[in-house]
């Protein structure tokens, strides 16, 4: 009887063991993964909706997790470009 109250607790550890994980870095990876390939232009037009929203929830969640820190628009560029082309002539 001893040896059937121990094997639920065996194939249990066996399971936890072979279970599958996706971890944070799993998913950073996948995002960084989108924008290769978005990059490349390997995404059709009829496929860029679905992609860009996955790509989306997933930086909203790494973001809400502390996993990435959110991109900061750089407004040094943006004036740049702005007051570059104009002249006090």
């Amino acid at each position: 009887m001893s040896e059937e109250e121990n094997m639920p607790a065996e194939t249990a550890e066996s399971v936890e063991a072979s279970a599958p994980a996706l971890g944070v870095n799993d998913l950073k990876l996948m995002a960084n993964i989108i924008e290769v390939v978005s990059n490349r232009g390997a995404i059709k037009a009829n496929e860029m909706a679905a992609v860009g929203s996955l790509y989306n929830n997933l930086m909203n969640f790494l973001i809400a997790n502390g996993a990435i820190e959110p991109a900061v628009p750089e407004v040094g560029d943006e004036e740049a470009a702005t007051t570059g082309d104009e002249s006090d002539d």
